[in-house]
């Protein structure tokens, strides 16, 4: 169908089996347990292709050591107009966690809100997800089926946004948090050339929901580091505008004809 319609290049995210020359896969994770067979058939595929693209040094790092294969490092883009910061000032007293998935850890930021509420802080934990098994009271709430522009807007009115995953590639939703001028808090799964600490986030070593509750007080408490963190955010994100990266995949494409 690819031929039948004369594209002069396919750019695939993940990787599929496909005639068409010349192809691109992106590649966006990897499964670091897979069995045998799996990482066997996955190699063969990926080597298939023309270029393979990684969305961070991090991952390529693992694509290579699991899978023997070398890529190319192109970050995922990001229409940055579609973001409309609020100042610091006009925030709402609340913290957003994303995604309810194991790997996302829901439960240390839940335990971690509720150590604030017991310290005297008037905050709020929206987690942006199915209802998960974890217990859910007045400090917090769930939201699900919101639609981009619905969530970029909590992002801009929240006070931090708070992901301590076990696994990133690439944490898009921290990006997405800069573009609104959201402080992020997060775990060192989200690699460092995503959030550099104390310069566009805070990191926390380890999974203790006391060490997340911590960082948010200080970001809640600390006026000149929220806007710190806030201002560096903004012009970090700068980088992922989808007009410079669209241009880096153009540059692939023209090098493969």
């Amino acid at each position: 169908m690819l031929q039948e319609s004369k594209f002069d290049a396919a750019i695939v995210n993940g990787v599929i089996p496909l005639r068409f020359r010349p192809k691109i896969a992106v590649n966006h994770g990897i499964t670091l347990q897979g069995n045998k067979l799996y990482l066997y058939a996955v190699k063969r595929l990926y080597r298939r292709y023309d270029k393979v693209i990684c969305v961070s040094h991090k991952l390529r790092g693992e694509v290579r050591s699991v899978l023997g294969v070398d890529c190319e490092v192109i970050p995922l883009p990001m229409k940055l107009e579609l973001y409309k910061p609020r100042s610091i000032n006009e925030r709402e007293n609340i913290v957003v966690h994303i995604g309810t998935r194991s790997v996302k850890n829901p439960h240390i930021s839940i335990e971690a809100v509720k150590l604030l509420r017991r310290r005297g802080f008037n905050v709020k934990l929206i987690v942006i997800g199915t209802l998960s098994e974890h217990s859910k009271d007045r400090s917090v709430e769930y939201r699900y089926g919101l639609r981009e522009n619905e969530k970029n807007e909590l992002l801009c009115e929240a006070k931090a946004l708070i992901p301590p995953s076990s696994y990133e590639a690439l944490p898009y939703v921290a990006l997405e948090a800069m573009a609104c001028g959201t402080p992020v808090i997060v775990s060192t799964a989200v690699l460092e050339e995503v959030v550099i600490n104390n310069f566009n986030g805070i990191r926390v070593n380890g999974f203790n929901p006391y060490d997340y509750a911590n960082a948010l007080e200080k970001v809640l408490t600390d006026e000149e580091l929220r806007l710190k963190l806030s201002r560096n955010g903004l012009e970090f994100v700068k980088q992922f505008d989808y007009v410079e990266i669209a241009k880096k995949y153009i540059n692939i494409v023209s090098e493969l004809l």
